[in-house]
């Protein structure tokens, strides 16, 4: 018997053992096996970063218990990365801003929570973060590009300018110290580190001041990087437009459908050269392309209205309520406005 006790003895020690190694190594699953951990082996808490600020209302929905607090910046940084990475926006969110809380003058790290807020829809916060970014670090290019857009989207020109010309200034800065490089005009052509869609915004902040061949410098330059781009070689055809060059404008906006033949604004861009140009069957196939029969129809009506044509716009109105009883208001309005323009010329002519 003492003999069967010993050897069980050694049997529940070597158990026992074995038991404390098994909950040590999966101490952080003992929710599932069962084990017990010690204050040691827990994750930190997660600590809410100092900047609620630079948060929004949904960082914290999918912010869990497993989401250690990071412990110093750099770890902060890699797990923003990696969250991101994984398509966890709000993750790499969050910890982003807890990055802040060990180092508050990183401006890359501000600019990061710019750019993601950028990406959630909120540019509010987003400009914040850009503009914090800047008072540490007033020439990172990526701020002053992403300002620039912002200030675009919210028409506050001036601003715009001002980033959007510091970006480029900043990234001509950085090609011209490039071993390779290609010369256009009065710029260096961007390369693959460039803000592509600051040269493009530029050009239209130049077209919608009429500067237009400003605006055609710039375009022609981005396209140098991307000249497979529809938007870009759009946006070029519908600045020839803006002046009356039917002619060129028709030729870039074929281009531009020619790389994607399923790019709504192109063929919108195009339908308006044809009512320029008179070609209203044309018009009206190229708005076909991207509405309905009877949108289109009220469409180029209120095109031809605007350019005066108000018995041919009266036509085209009554087609699209002939063709769509669920258009009727909106093409009955139009109508209404085009008949009231013609009573008002027979008036005004003494008739």
């Amino acid at each position: 018997m003492a003999i069967t006790w010993i050897l069980n003895r050694k049997w529940l020690k070597a158990s026992f053992v074995a038991l404390v190694r098994a909950c040590f190594m999966f101490g952080f699953l003992s929710f599932l096996s069962g084990c017990s951990t010690t204050p040691e082996e827990t994750l930190t808490p997660v600590k809410a970063p100092e900047r609620q600020d630079l948060m929004d209302v949904g960082a914290l929905s999918s912010i869990s218990a497993e989401f250690s607090a990071p412990v110093n910046e750099e770890e902060a940084l890699q797990k923003a990365l990696n969250e991101e990475q994984s398509g966890n926006l709000e993750k790499a969110l969050y910890a982003y801003i807890q990055a802040l809380d060990f180092n508050a003058k990183n401006a890359e790290t501000f600019y990061q929570i710019g750019r993601i807020h950028t990406i959630r829809g909120n540019p509010d916060i987003a400009f914040k973060a850009y503009n914090e970014a800047l008072v540490i670090d007033p020439d990172l290019m990526m701020a002053h590009a992403d300002l620039g857009v912002i200030s675009m989207d919210k028409r506050q020109y001036r601003d715009a300018r001002l980033h959007l010309e510091k970006a480029i200034e900043l990234d001509q800065q950085r090609l011209a110290e490039l071993e390779v490089k290609q010369v256009m005009g009065a710029f260096l052509v961007p390369n693959r580190e460039s803000p592509a869609r600051v040269y493009n915004a530029i050009a239209i902040l130049e077209d919608v001041e009429n500067n237009h061949q400003q605006a055609r410098e710039y375009f022609r330059l981005i396209l140098e990087l991307q000249p497979h781009s529809a938007i870009l070689i759009t946006n070029l055809g519908y600045s020839y437009y803006l002046t009356g060059e039917l002619t060129m404008a028709e030729k870039y906006l074929k281009s531009a459908l020619r790389e994607d033949t399923r790019f709504d604004r192109a063929w919108t861009n195009l339908g308006l050269v044809y009512v320029r140009k008179g070609f209203y069957k044309r018009a009206l196939s190229a708005f076909e392309q991207t509405m309905s029969p009877a949108d289109a129809l009220n469409d180029l009506g209120y095109f031809l209205m605007l350019e005066g044509k108000y018995e041919k716009a009266i036509a085209l109105f009554e087609r699209a309520i002939d063709m769509s009883p669920s258009y009727f208001e909106q093409a009955q309005k139009n109508l209404r406005r085009a008949k009231a323009e013609i009573s008002d010329e027979f008036q005004h002519a003494g008739f």
